[in-house]
């Protein structure tokens, strides 16, 4: 079996005791570091023991795969991206192509379920001060929790300014209305990345990322969809409607959460 003390911590901790591990000849190099062959090793040996075991029973009843996800949070192949000091591995675009490649292999569907909380993180990353980073990255590293990156809209899919939700603020609040559609994660997050229009007139200058908490009133969760392969990741509609969330849970500064969102698929769809 699996042994979750083989950890991918373990792996970075060993990497930083070696000096030949980073090391380069002059010139060019595409050789993998022994940092990231450890990685991918990990990763190849948890598809095989853990995931492809299960790959057709989740397949045939759609269930989110929770039992997969927490065992992959624990030996570390979840969070990748979140910097070492609030408690993650800082890992960067091709360390975790290398793991998500692994965990492919076994089901896309238990991979984007392990993969999905990247793409929800890096506006955090980005853009969020250390008190944010503190409160949303740094828990996520204590608990095996789910966050959403709540971009895509019904009528507004790769036209990312075409989006409709609104933030309107009022008083230390900001009251968001609208529909997110083909929301990963949208079911099991625990808080979720929001953009919205705080300016509609201003197009995609008028933008705003925030951060919402997954239990916050006004929240609607729609059905699970049916996807054709990846079944078991969690796809749905999420519905706001009069969400308060507090002024300091924007992301940077009024204005900037297109270039924010954007920034996100930068560092996770390379």
């Amino acid at each position: 079996m699996f042994s979750l003390r083989t950890s991918a911590a373990s792996v970075a901790r060993l990497a930083r005791s070696s000096t030949s591990t980073r090391s380069f000849s002059a010139g060019m190099s595409f050789q993998l570091t022994e940092e990231q062959v450890a990685y991918r090793d990990l990763a190849r040996k948890f598809a095989l023991e853990e995931m492809i075991p299960k790959a057709a029973e989740y397949d045939v009843t759609m269930e989110y795969p929770h039992e997969i996800f927490e065992k992959a949070w624990e030996i570390g192949l979840v969070n990748t991206h979140i910097p070492e000091e609030f408690g993650g591995l800082g890992l960067h675009c091709l360390d975790n192509v290398l793991i998500q490649e692994e965990l492919a292999y076994a089901c896309t569907g238990m991979m984007t379920a392990i993969e999905a909380n990247s793409l929800a993180q890096m506006p955090l990353i980005i853009a969020a001060n250390d008190e944010q980073k503190k409160k949303y990255l740094g828990r996520m590293t204590e608990a095996p929790l789910k966050a959403a990156y709540g971009v895509t809209e019904p009528g507004a899919g790769s036209d990312v300014a075409g989006i409709k939700t609104t933030a309107v603020k009022k008083g230390d609040k900001y009251v968001i209305n609208g529909q997110k559609m083909w929301i990963t994660n949208g079911g099991v997050a625990d808080w979720y990345f929001v953009l919205a229009k705080t300016d509609p007139s201003a197009g995609a200058k008028g933008m705003t990322g925030f951060i919402v908490d997954g239990d916050s009133p006004g929240i609607t969760v729609g059905r699970k969809e049916i996807n054709m392969g990846q079944r078991c990741s969690d796809t749905r509609g999420i519905t706001f409607e009069d969400v308060e969330v507090p002024e300091e849970n924007v992301l940077g500064t009024e204005g900037v959460g297109f270039k924010i969102a954007m920034g996100a698929f930068d560092y996770t769809r390379p």
